[in-house]
């Protein structure tokens, strides 16, 4: 069966057909964000996420609420952060909850840095797949490997794959030789620059402040035509970002936030369900997000220069044109551009 047919089962079906790697790509996805606290700070991280955060994580009854709405979008559901492993017991006892009504997340993702030997990885696992968890996504990158022990990264891969089976493990298949490689770039800063110019991440968040500088800048006409995070490109518009129908990724954050573009907030799942908030279109109940909608971050460019930004002459990135200029209006519209940990460095 053809990615075309496949996408017409449920993800449930696409899943049990082809396995959770596949099934990403053919139904997208849709998280829960545990929490913005991690074990590292990578550099190319695009919610800032540090061990610096707020020691706090999803309640227990938002938690299941916010699973059960994502479960209703039809995405493959996953538990990402931060490092949501941080919060094991409370993580377990959401995902025991959310399987007891049928609506257990898919996958979760992770940066491996818990997997400290082979019990705790391989007890873990298998009571994360007792309580509906099918596979799990682990980090790879010379970003992540700079903190994790290459060991780990090996240990948590291997025992993904002996227990959730090799098409649920979304993770690259990567040699102890391989992992050492990428920490070697991910620790010294000509050959992170090196690498960030040659495989540029979105220089949004700490991505923005930390590598976004290793890249040239751009006049602001050369950029509309840049892919935007998920990849496509539309002109001057984000379009692909924040319509229902074409957006790869949305995620609800621990506050209720929902956000489908690292900082830029479309919707609470406190005041209305998801589902709600994606039938009406999240452009047509706030004016910011819409202006991102029609124009992009050019859009943004304008009113910033209201309040009095100077433009530079050149960006390296559209999507660090949009970081840039949120990051000057952010203390003005904190409600759309938030929450605050993505826009605060620690």
């Amino acid at each position: 069966m053809n990615n075309t047919n496949l996408h017409s089962l449920s993800v449930d079906e696409v899943i049990a057909q082809v396995g959770i790697a596949q099934a990403i790509e053919i139904k997208y996805v849709a998280s829960l964000l545990f929490s913005y606290r991690c074990t590292i700070t990578c550099k190319h991280c695009l919610f800032n996420c540090s061990p610096k955060r707020p020691d706090m994580c999803v309640s227990f009854e938002d938690g299941v609420e916010f699973i059960h709405q994502l479960r209703q979008t039809d995405r493959a559901i996953h538990i990402a952060g931060g490092e949501a492993m941080m919060y094991y017991d409370e993580m377990l006892a959401i995902c025991f909850a959310s399987n007891e009504i049928g609506a257990a997340p898919h996958f979760f993702e992770t940066n491996a840095s818990w997997c400290v030997d082979d019990d705790v990885t391989r007890k873990r696992y298998k009571e994360l797949k007792s309580l509906g968890l099918m596979g799990v996504l682990i980090s790879a990158d010379p970003y992540h490997q700079a903190f994790v022990p290459p060991e780990r990264r090996l240990r948590a891969f291997q025992w993904a794959v002996e227990i959730y089976g090799r098409e649920n493990v979304v993770a690259g298949d990567l040699s102890l030789e391989q992992l050492y490689e990428l920490r070697r770039i991910g620790r010294d800063e000509a050959h992170l620059a090196e690498y960030s110019r040659n495989h540029p991440p979105r220089f949004v968040g700490r991505a923005g402040e930390d590598l976004a500088p290793f890249s040239l800048d751009r006049p602001l006409e050369d950029l509309a035509n840049d892919a935007l995070w998920h990849g496509g490109s539309v002109g001057k518009s984000c379009r692909s970002e924040f319509d229902p129908d074409e957006m790869w990724e949305i995620h609800i954050d621990p506050y209720g936030n929902i956000q489908t573009c690292c900082g830029i907030v479309v919707g609470n799942a406190h005041e209305k369900p998801l589902t709600e908030w994606m039938a009406s279109g999240f452009h047509t109940d706030n004016e910011l997000v819409n202006m991102a909608y029609q124009r992009g971050p050019y859009a943004y460019l304008d009113l910033a220069k209201e309040y009095g930004y100077q433009p530079r002459d050149g960006y390296p990135q559209k999507c660090n044109l949009c970081w840039e200029v949120r990051k000057f209006l952010h203390p003005y519209f904190l409600e759309t551009f938030g929450p605050a940990e993505i826009y605060h460095s620690v």
